[in-house]
């Protein structure tokens, strides 16, 4: 898993090139990319990584986040983030070349235009936009599920309290409202309690109303 007490946690020199594991890549997603600004090494010709690499400039001067471009500190080399992730490696022309990483600064500009519209990038790119709408979904189911566990668990406290306080006066929880034999039925004390309550608890009022609603 992540070392969240490293400067640069998701930097790819910290795992194995090929990575399987549902989970790590989904921690590697959710924290973000390795984007250092510093004061990058300058190498024996001379030359250096920019941090303006991780944005795409458009002829009107309009600047677009590269999500895929990243540089690892530990390496001093860039990568692609999509490619290591979820790049299909059996892929007739796939090239190992931006998972291990590039480091010709001479020739960098070149290289990130090439990648960025290469076939194996963009297979790798729509794969992790899938990928990670599907974890959204999952994310979003997850939180009703546990929405409405939360929401039972209340109704179920308030219905043990509602009969431990009746039945703390020996009083009797039903009335005869489920009686066949008995033509002016009425409620008993446990469910007059519960409709009264209701008046009040937005709780009970939502199980009530519903209730209604499918009778």
């Amino acid at each position: 898993m992540l070392n969240l007490q490293d400067d640069f946690p998701t930097d790819i020199a910290k795992f194995p090139w090929t990575i399987t594991d549902a989970n790590l890549i989904r921690s590697l997603i959710l924290y973000g990319p390795c984007k250092p600004d510093i004061n990058f090494p300058v190498n024996n010709n001379g030359k250096r990584f920019s941090s303006s690499y991780y944005f795409l400039t458009t002829k009107s001067g309009t600047k677009i986040p590269r999500t895929w471009l990243c540089y690892s500190y530990n390496l001093d080399c860039v990568y692609c983030e999509s490619c290591w992730l979820f790049v299909d490696r059996s892929y007739g022309k796939f090239k190992w070349d931006w998972i291990y990483g590039i480091n010709d600064w001479n020739h960098v500009s070149q290289s990130i235009q090439r990648h960025e519209s290469s076939i194996q990038h963009l297979d790798a790119a729509k794969i992790r936009s899938i990928w990670v709408k599907n974890e959204t979904i999952d994310a979003s189911l997850e939180k009703q599920y546990t929405d409405e566990a939360v929401k039972w668990r209340n109704v179920l406290k308030r219905l043990i309290k509602i009969i431990l306080s009746i039945t703390a006066g020996n009083c009797a929880l039903r009335g005869n409202e489920g009686s066949l034999k008995i033509k002016c039925a009425t409620e008993g004390n446990f469910l007059r309690t519960v409709r009264l309550l209701a008046e009040f608890d937005p709780i009970l009022n939502d199980i009530l109303n519903d209730e209604n609603q499918k009778n």
